[in-house]
């Protein structure tokens, strides 16, 4: 046998005596575990590596010296974790997408993930979220975060797994029905060729869950994961952002007679009264968002409640700016077993700092640290729009460095002025674009990462004509918040200062 072969296994011994008993059943040589992404094998024969190893991106790089790729056959219940396992098929599938020859279809643990793809394929309507996520707002419940559509309310919820409510829903998602008032957040991704919502977290939840079936799906009787906003606290001001998601910009709003150009729905916000800590398990997850969780009271209040309830092997997991990591919440945090704080960037160094007002990138990275060092994972979420699609590159060519075992997620920016699909100029953006294809983190398994850049790409490929009416209407709002701020936009972003010409 003169051919090299990887496999991609768990991060168990077994790992390396299924290997051995294929090397030995081909007549060649275990070669062991690989740990270097830029390692080049030099005789034939078997290696290994795992997901925990080396990142998606680097196997990515590493397959590309080897002439087969393998995944073996371990059962979910031998990994130290699903999240691995789950990322290690979605590794395979993008090998083959490459022209790799891999082994794995036909593997019994990843039978599931091929189900619940085709399923989110085929069928345009299904998601995961209402048979798993409690969405609350003032005792309204919604089927998500990015839902405005009233399910039911609290008063009225009496059965989650037999309310006629959330089951017409969930029956009107089966048949494939699409209930665009619910979903047109994720209907507008898909739209653009972006991955959604509804396709990347039920892929997560069916392997989180170990649902193996649309029949499985009955068999949930109580919410795995909520979401909950807190408040609009905040001790940053976003140019992308609104009065309901920070009261700084409330303030500054009204002092200065501000009109936000999107739209606002009536400010409510949830409690965290609705969630039953007793059924709290290491398959739940409970995602707090403000405002910014770590300076808000009932964050802190909720953490305390669950140490003292002995509940604290959840997956708990907030949305931060980063600025503000307290002695005490990071006490309170350490003593939660399976944390992850989404930390925001939205460009690198002073474009961040600009678009996200009240920022200090060194304070952030710092923090960011912080966490790590005490065991906390570290995920990164990045809001591609008009301030840094001409330079995004920058921040994940950073993330590569600094933090390349980190999620990156990525979130279309929703207000239109600011989008990232209408920058005047198409060459600067594909630059960008095409350098951040060429980072490993670009392969990140996080929510609309490598999709959206993909999207991105594409669009601007077309040489499309930039709307210089939303231009002018995001130089007239942007213009405002700079007068109010004491900043000039071409200090931070000269490209994209330079588009006003385009104005004149």
């Amino acid at each position: 046998m003169l051919i090299k072969i990887l496999c991609l296994g768990n991060n168990d011994t077994d790992t390396d005596t299924q290997v051995s008993c294929l090397a030995l059943q081909h007549q060649t040589i275990n070669h062991g575990l690989v740990t270097d992404l830029e390692f080049v094998p030099q005789l034939p024969g078997y290696y290994h590596t795992t997901i925990l190893d080396i990142t998606f991106g680097g196997i990515i790089q590493l397959a590309q010296h080897f002439d087969q790729v393998i995944m073996l056959d371990q059962p979910q219940s031998q990994w130290t974790h699903w999240k691995p396992l789950l990322t290690t098929y979605k590794v395979m599938v993008e090998l083959e997408k490459q022209g790799i020859t891999t082994v794995y279809r036909n593997n019994s643990n990843i039978q599931k993930y091929k189900l619940f793809d085709n399923i989110v394929i085929e069928n345009k309507s299904f998601c995961i979220y209402p048979w798993i996520e409690m969405t609350e707002d003032e005792g309204v419940l919604t089927p998500c975060a990015r839902s405005l559509k009233t399910v039911t309310t609290l008063a009225k919820l009496k059965s989650w797994k037999d309310d006629p409510d959330y089951n017409a829903l969930r029956q009107k998602m089966l048949a494939g029905e699409r209930i665009p008032d619910y979903c047109s957040v994720c209907y507008d991704y898909e739209d653009r060729g972006i991955e959604s919502y509804r396709q990347f977290e039920t892929k997560d939840w069916i392997s989180k869950l170990d649902i193996n079936s649309i029949d499985d799906l009955e068999k949930i009787t109580h919410p795995y994961y909520y979401e909950v906003r807190l408040s609009n606290k905040c001790n940053i001001k976003c140019r992308s952002c609104c009065p309901q998601h920070s009261h700084l910009i409330a303030k500054e709003f009204k002092k200065f007679n501000i009109i936000y150009p999107g739209s606002l729905k009536d400010t409510i916000y949830s409690t965290l009264d609705h969630i039953d800590i007793n059924t709290l398990s290491k398959k739940s997850r409970v995602y707090l968002t403000g405002g910014e969780p770590t300076i808000i009271s009932d964050v802190y209040t909720f953490m305390q409640k669950c140490i003292d309830a002995g509940k604290t092997d959840y997956h708990l997991t907030m949305c931060t700016n980063g600025m503000k990591i307290s002695d005490k919440f990071l006490s309170l945090a350490n003593q939660f077993s399976d944390t992850n704080f989404s930390f925001s960037l939205d460009g690198f160094g002073q474009v961040n700092d600009y678009w996200r007002s009240g920022s200090d990138w060194d304070t952030i990275i710092k923090n960011a640290h912080l966490l790590e060092s005490h065991g906390h994972t570290i995920s990164i979420n990045t809001v591609p729009g008009i301030y840094n699609v001409t330079n995004l590159h920058l921040l994940f060519e950073f993330l590569d460095r600094e933090f390349p075992k980190s999620t990156i997620y990525l979130q279309i920016n929703h207000l239109g002025p600011q989008s990232a699909f209408n920058h005047p100029y198409p060459e600067l953006v594909l630059e960008s674009m095409k350098r951040c294809k060429e980072t490993k983190v670009y392969y990140s398994d996080g929510k609309s990462n490598k999709s959206c850049i993909d999207s991105l790409y594409n669009h601007y490929s077309k040489n499309p004509v930039c709307d210089l009416d939303s231009l002018r209407e995001f130089f007239t709002y942007n213009d405002r918040l700079d007068e109010v701020r004491g900043v000039r936009l071409g200090d931070f972003i000269p490209e994209l200062e330079a588009s006003r010409l385009l104005l004149t």
